[in-house]
C-alpha cells in the first residue's frame, strides 16, 4: 500500500494504478492457502469468494454495534459504557455506514471513470 500512496503522491497515476492492483493481489494470496498463490488475481478472487465469508466482518461489526446499544439501553448496575467503548461504536458505526453508503457510490464513480462508455447502473438488465 506504500508504494501506491507514494506514486499517487508522486502523480504517477500510470504507476499508482498498477501498484493499487498489485496490492489487491497481496491482499488476496494471504487469504488463500499456499499452493493456491499463484493463481490469477481473477482466480484469487473467485477462489477467495468460495473459501471465505466475506460478508462475515460486517456482520459481526453490526452485531457490536447491536450489543454495544444493548448495553447502553438496559440497565445494569456491574457494567456500564465507558468513554473507550463509546468511541469504538462510534468509529464502527462510521465504517458501517461508510461501507452500506458511501463505498457503492464510490465503486461506481471509480468505474464510470476506468471505463466512461460502460453505465455501471444499467447493466442490471
Amino acid at each position: 500500500m506504500e508504494g501506491t500512496v507514494n506514486a499517487y503522491n508522486s502523480r504517477n497515476y500510470t504507476a499508482t494504478m498498477s501498484s493499487g492492483r498489485r496490492t489487491l493481489e497481496g491482499i488476496f494470496k494471504y487469504m488463500v492457502s499456499s499452493k493456491d498463490q499463484n493463481l490469477t488475481l481473477f482466480q484469487l478472487i473467485k477462489k477467495v469468494e468460495e473459501e471465505v465469508d466475506l460478508a462475515a466482518p460486517l456482520k459481526r461489526l453490526s452485531d457490536a454495534i447491536r450489543n454495544g446499544g444493548n448495553l447502553g439501553a438496559h440497565f445494569d448496575m456491574e457494567y456500564e459504557p465507558d468513554d473507550t467503548m463509546a468511541r469504538q461504536l462510534v468509529e464502527l458505526l462510521d465504517y458501517l455506514i461508510e461501507y452500506l453508503y458511501s463505498l457503492p457510490n464510490k465503486i461506481e464513480a471509480l468505474e464510470n471513470v476506468i471505463d466512461p462508455r460502460e453505465d455501471t447502473s444499467k447493466t442490471n438488465g
